[in-house]
């Protein structure tokens, strides 16, 4: 297994020890794509994830910018494509559950021809209050998109239990329908209970999430990148700096060796 971290500024001065246990970086949606995969590929290789413009989703119907897309495939050396299991009626029409699903085949098709990848796609959290339709966050259609698109699992877990928490189900039954036996990658960071409930917030991984963490890796035959999602020092409200990161991933680090033992 290896580990992988957000490409923040503030981590990658931290790159220049050779102790810092990481083997990728993940660019993730940014309009400044080539900037940022640039400045990271002098560290590390490059986990492209939805690799160009913001907002992009294989609910899409074109690829945008295929020949950024193709560009930055070359430069990262990424070793697999990752995008959003996303829709937004207000940027992609209406559409069907089964609509969707053609949409997302015919977008994932593209993004293999373009580049000669794989492709991962990514669970996302629900709110009521939201655009995206609950149904996406139900793990049985989430295992249909993965079998009608040939593409193995991204499981952001941070992304799970905001989705647990809004649908009122208990997270571990939850994540025990969703399909642990695809799953390549892992996103880890820490959501926060807030007003509204669970949010998404990328803050630091508490004691809670290692436990969500350290069920599902033991349930995930396939996994090969346990990615930290962290994003430092910008995270409101709370303290970051080095000592944080660094904590993060010794204790990501501890956990993928043991793992690499079994």
């Amino acid at each position: 297994m290896q580990l992988a971290a957000n490409a923040l500024p503030e981590l990658l001065g931290l790159l220049k020890s050779p102790l810092v246990p990481l083997d990728y970086l993940k660019c993730p949606l940014s309009p400044n794509s080539r900037a940022e995969v640039q400045a990271a590929r002098a560290h590390r290789p490059v986990l492209l994830h939805g690799w160009g413009p913001p907002g992009y989703s294989v609910s899409m119907a074109q690829v945008p910018e295929p020949a950024l897309l193709q560009e930055l495939a070359a430069l990262s050396d990424t070793p697999y494509l990752s995008a959003h299991i996303d829709y937004n009626p207000d940027q992609d029409g209406e559409l069907s559950p089964q609509g969707l699903l053609l949409r997302m085949r015919k977008s994932v098709e593209e993004l293999r021809r373009l580049t000669g990848l794989e492709v991962l796609l990514e669970n996302l959290p629900f709110v009521p209050w939201g655009k995206r339709p609950r149904y996406l966050s139900d793990p049985e259609y989430i295992r249909e998109v993965l079998e009608a698109t040939q593409t193995a699992f991204l499981l952001d877990l941070a992304h799970a239990q905001v989705a647990a928490y809004h649908r009122g189900e208990d997270l571990w039954v939850y994540l025990e329908r969703m399909p642990l036996e695809q799953v390549i990658e892992i996103h880890a960071s820490g959501p926060r209970l807030e007003e509204r409930g669970l949010r998404d917030r990328h803050q630091a991984l508490m004691a809670a999430d290692y436990e969500v963490l350290e069920w599902a890796v033991h349930r995930t035959p396939r996994l090969k990148m346990l990615t930290l999602e962290y994003q430092g020092k910008n995270s409101a409200g709370e303290a970051g700096g080095p000592e944080v990161w660094l904590e993060q991933l010794e204790r990501l680090d501890t956990l993928r060796h043991r793992l690499n033992r079994r």
